[in-house]
Formats: structure tokens, sequence, C-alpha cells
């Protein structure tokens, strides 16, 4: 089993594949009911090594923030497609059934992410598709799954159906 990046950076209008409510309403709200979503990826050049069953972790990059917002695992093997966002130019992507997802600001951020596997170039991931070392995705694997559990206790999560009581607070984060 391998792990995998696959990117998403929504651009300068933060709209770009999902604005942040099409996340919670398509990916968030299912995930909430227990139901899993599957879409196609782009994973651009990388073709090797992945394989139905692998993990993908959803990274969200750009000037709106960098983190860890889903998990999913793949159900095809790389194929060609034309991808919109490149003009309709061949790329290659892959089936991914989305398990879990949370709303963009409860991601697991850049931050905890170097803290977190400080060997890894969590800024400098400029495509999709992108290998992690084993060790680095059984130590994300965790921490996704502690992320999870604690629960989506976000004021922004109310319309994708989370808690907002003001009594549950999202899980506190790194200073």
């Amino acid at each position: 089993m391998h792990f995998l990046l696959l990117t998403w950076n929504p651009g300068p209008l933060d709209d770009h594949v999902f604005t942040p409510d099409q996340w919670n309403d398509r990916l968030v709200a299912p995930y909430l009911r227990g139901e899993t979503v599957t879409t196609s990826w782009g994973v651009g050049r990388h073709v090797n090594n992945l394989e139905p069953g692998d993990v993908a972790f959803l990274y969200r990059q750009g000037q709106w923030g960098r983190g860890i917002v889903a998990r999913g695992v793949l159900r095809s093997q790389p194929w060609p497609a034309p991808n919109q966002a490149r003009g309709g130019r061949i790329t290659n992507h892959v089936d991914v059934e989305w398990r879990e997802a949370v709303p963009t600001d409860l991601a697991i951020d850049v931050d905890e992410l170097e803290a977190l596997a400080p060997e890894f170039g969590w800024r400098q991931v400029y495509s999709s598709g992108r290998q992690l070392p084993v060790a680095t995705g059984e130590r994300l694997s965790r921490e996704w799954q502690e992320h999870v559990e604690s629960g989506l206790r976000s004021p922004s999560c109310a319309g994708a159906g989370c808690s907002s009581d003001p009594a549950s607070s999202s899980r506190p984060r790194p200073a």
C-alpha cells in the first residue's frame, strides 16, 4: 500500500473545483451521514506505483491556506482524460473514494504537518499524485484519524450538519 497526496488549489477566488460551501455540501456532509463520495482526480505525470487500495490525502493549497482536508482510497489505476483546467490537455486521473472530509477551516494545516513530518517538504508540493514516504504516510494516517475522531465542531461546519455548540470547540491547534 502506498500513500499519496492529491492536490487542490482553489485559485484566487477560492472557487476552483469547489467553493467552500460546495466542498461542505458535496464531501463533508456525506461523510457526516456515513456516506462516501467517489470522484476522479488528476495525478498529472504520476502514474507509477499508484494502485487501487492506496491511501490518498487531499492537500488543499494556495493563497487560502495549505492543509489536509480529506482522506480516501484509490479505486482505479491512473487513466488518461482531458483536463479542463489545462485547456483540455490530456492528463492522468484516478478514481478516489473519499471516506472522510472536513471543512476547509478544519484542515490539518501546514504548520501541523511540518511538526508531524518535518522530513517532508510540505511547502514544496507542486503537483498532484506525489507519493509520501511510508513512515510519513503512516504518521499522517494516525494524525488524521485522531483529527476526525475529535469531531467537527466549528460554526462554519453548521451548514454541513456539524455541531455548532459553542461548548464544543475545534481541537486545539499548535502555536
